[in-house]
Formats: C-alpha cells, sequence, structure tokens
C-alpha cells in the first residue's frame, strides 16, 4: 500500500514502525503490543520537524511542523478513549472503573492542553489536528455527550473536521477518523480508500486523504 500526501498520520502503527520509517514522529512506544511495545500513533511528512513539548505517554498523541504550500503548519496526531478503553487500555486510563465520559473528559482535556500550548509556542502556525477520535460527529453518534465535547473543543479551537461526514467502513455509519484544521480552510475530500496489503485489510477503519488550500 503506498500512500501520497504531504503529511500522514497514522493511528496504531504497529509494531516496528520507527524501523520502517526512521524519519516518522512517533509517539512513545510503551503501548502493550503482542510482540513488544508499540506507538498509538504516528506522523509521515518529508519536512516534518518534531516539536520542543514533551508529550507523556497517556495522552496518545505526537506533534511536529511542517510546510504546506509554502505555509507554516503544525501537526498534532492522537487517539481518543473508545467505549471499552478502560479494560483494553488500562495502562493508560487505570484499572479502578471510572464511568466512561470521566475517562473521555480527562483524556479530551490532557489533548486540549497539548494543543493550546502548542499553539502558543508556535503562534505563526496553522494547526492541524488528526487521528483516530472514536467517536462520530454526524449522526449515529457512538456517544452523544462524547460527540458534543469533541465539537466544543474543536469550535474553541476554531477548527472544523474536514471529513465529519465521510463514510465509515461500517454501512450506515460516518467516519470516527477525522481531520481537523482552522475553518477558513478550503477543503475537499479526495480519497476515502479502505487500507489493504496484498488484498487483505489492513485495518476495519477506512483511510482519508484531504485536500486542503492553505490561505496566505
Amino acid at each position: 500500500m503506498e500512500l501520497k500526501a504531504e503529511v500522514i498520520v497514522v493511528t496504531e502503527p504497529g509494531p516496528g514502525f520507527r524501523e520502517r520509517h526512521p524519519r516518522a514522529l512517533v509517539a512513545p512506544e510503551s503501548r502493550l503490543g503482542s510482540k513488544k511495545p508499540e506507538s498509538w500513533v504516528a506522523i509521515l511528512g518529508d519536512s516534518l520537524e518534531a516539536v520542543s513539548l514533551d508529550i507523556p505517554y497517556k495522552h496518545l498523541a505526537v506533534a511536529g511542523t511542517t510546510a504546506i504550500q509554502g505555509q507554516s503548519v503544525l501537526v498534532y496526531g492522537s487517539v481518543l478513549p473508545w467505549l471499552s478503553a478502560q479494560s483494553q487500555a488500562y495502562d493508560v486510563y487505570g484499572s479502578t472503573y471510572r464511568p466512561f465520559i470521566d475517562v473521555f473528559t480527562s483524556a479530551l482535556g490532557q489533548q486540549v492542553s497539548d494543543l493550546r500550548r502548542l499553539r502558543a509556542q508556535y503562534p505563526d502556525h496553522h494547526l492541524i489536528w488528526a487521528g483516530d477520535f472514536n467517536h462520530t460527529l454526524a449522526p449515529p453518534f457512538v456517544n452523544t455527550q462524547a460527540s458534543a465535547m469533541i465539537k466544543d473543543a474543536l469550535r474553541g479551537l476554531g477548527l472544523r473536521a474536514f471529513n465529519a461526514t465521510a463514510p465509515h467502513r461500517e454501512p450506515g455509519w460516518h467516519t470516527i477518523d477525522l481531520l481537523c484544521g482552522p475553518q477558513h480552510f478550503v477543503d475537499q475530500i479526495a480519497e476515502s480508500a479502505y487500507p489493504e496489503l496484498k488484498g487483505n485489510a489492513l485495518s476495519d477503519h477506512r483511510s482519508y486523504v484531504v485536500e486542503i488550500d492553505v490561505p496566505d
């Protein structure tokens, strides 16, 4: 499988991703994998530079700067909690039971805090937030409250999801993998593909490509 884009955000990239892509920015490889520790998210791009902010493993995120169409861009890739996150990622969310919305509120708050700190450090950069949000922004909703919180967070950051109404792999659902950026960006969904390798599905999600026009 070959993806062509100026910036690519990959969630759950799997073991050995850093070795295969030595120039990628990879979140800490502390996730409990079947063979060895893995990362939750990575970013690929020809001109990526790591940010100065140290993002903790438990934020499930990584960030970098790059240039697109001659404009400075800050890219933040992340994963937000899914309904069974606490039982499946107890090393991140803890083994003591908490209501899902409490887990989600805490995780979203950590990521929004990262984004605000990064924006303060890179005020001349356009902000892109992309990754597996695990919740739709168009009905039907996985969790209505979580979806509303994501919408509020995007609004507070001056962002919008370019592909909010793109189809999920499961019929009847919209995507939970969101590509978000400034509200004034001009965008077009270029592709909503099924990632495969030698005929085998690589994910139960689609991959999404968005073409954006970065204004001067």
